[in-house]
């Protein structure tokens, strides 16, 4: 009897969606990893860099040629969507998506770990209010890798909350704005990242071309102390099929942007004499993926960043590459079972270390 109005709810919630003109959907994926890296000068602790490749977690240490196997399915998520049709005739879009990748759990008894918020944002007519990917940022032009990114040191990759309006193929938005670098505090200043994009359809290649301006800012302790200046990003990216094989690319350069590139490899600034000075940065990456049939198929990708400071930086990264090649099969569309091998070369003003790994994954997408 205790069931009963249990059944009964959930038989009227399909009527109470509709008398709400909103539908309500959900998605997401499982995804099981396996990671057996080889690290040239140190090993890499636990956390987000041994489950993918991080270029700041490569660095020198006390024990050289050390080897991780690793197993972990903590990118696992899951989202929820809800798209309301009002009375005018538009509608009102709700998404908030979550992983695993959160504080806490240990690899002793349970492997629990945390949910993270990935999205979250509301979208009426053209406006959209929230937490999503930024308008610097072009997902289409993600390679597909076995890596949760595959060449992040040269791949824009960010989620923050912002305000974004889409005129077409044109958005702009004001964007959470943040500092990093050499002896500053993190601030976050006056003024909100500003960013817009430019979406291009020529044939058989999709593009986005995307701008960056943004302050920096340092708060010191005294008054006379604080520090700003003006920092910039382009960055021009796409997909150009070639039959049913595609090629993706993305190229970036600019001041004080990394934090939008390389998952902050790049510092945006140095405080000098009480100034900022900020750091520049170049970084691109190509890929190329082919099917050998309707159920297998490879991509090859090869990435790099350049990073200059001013003259005061010292230890900091200067160059990275990575390169990586896999083995995808996929016997039904949501279902994939992945192989992939990778390198990676990061050199600052004083070392050199590098990581090989090789990946096994196991995707399946609802």
């Amino acid at each position: 009897m205790r069931n009963t109005p249990i059944i009964l709810l959930a038989a009227a919630l399909p009527m109470a969606v509709n008398a709400a003109n909103t539908e309500f959907s959900y998605g997401g994926f499982i995804k099981m990893d396996a990671m057996l890296s080889t690290y040239s000068d140190g090993d890499v602790a636990d956390g987000i860099g041994r489950e993918f490749y991080v270029p700041s977690q490569l660095s020198s240490g006390a024990e050289p040629d050390m080897a991780d196997l690793d197993f972990s399915a903590r990118t696992s998520r899951i989202n929820f969507k809800a798209v309301t049709t009002l009375e005018n005739g538009k509608s009102v879009t709700s998404f908030v998506e979550m992983d695993f990748e959160g504080s806490g759990g240990n690899e002793v008894v349970s492997n629990s770990y945390g949910p993270r918020l990935r999205h979250a944002f509301v979208k009426y007519d053209n406006l959209l209010i929230g937490q999503t990917w930024s308008n610097f940022m072009n997902v289409g032009a993600l390679p597909e890798s076995a890596d949760f990114i595959g060449p992040s040191e040269s791949t824009v990759f960010i989620r923050q909350a912002q305000v974004r309006y889409t005129m077409g193929d044109l958005a702009v938005a004001l964007e959470n704005p943040q500092t990093t670098g050499t002896g500053v505090t993190g601030d976050s200043g006056m003024i909100p990242d500003i960013t817009a994009s430019y979406k291009l359809k020529a044939g058989d290649a999709d593009l986005v071309a995307a701008l960056l301006l943004l302050q920096l800012a340092h708060d010191g302790a005294a008054e006379d102390d604080d520090a700003t200046t003006m920092g910039y990003g382009v960055n021009v990216s796409g997909k150009l099929m070639l039959g049913k094989d595609d090629l993706k690319f993305s190229a970036t350069m600019g001041n004080g942007v990394g934090r939008y590139v390389g998952l902050g490899a790049v510092a945006d600034v140095a405080l000098v004499d009480g100034d900022l000075e900020t750091s520049e940065t170049t970084a691109a990456f190509v890929a190329y993926r082919h099917h050998w049939n309707s159920q297998w198929r490879s991509s090859a990708v090869y990435g790099m960043l350049s990073a200059d400071y001013d003259d005061s930086v010292s230890g900091a990264i200067t160059d990275v590459s990575s390169m990586r090649v896999n083995l995808m099969h996929s016997p039904a569309k949501p279902l994939t079972y992945g192989v992939e091998l990778s390198t990676a070369k990061v050199e600052r003003e004083d070392d050199e270390v590098s990581m090989n790994r090789v990946y096994f994954t196991t995707k399946y997408t609802f």
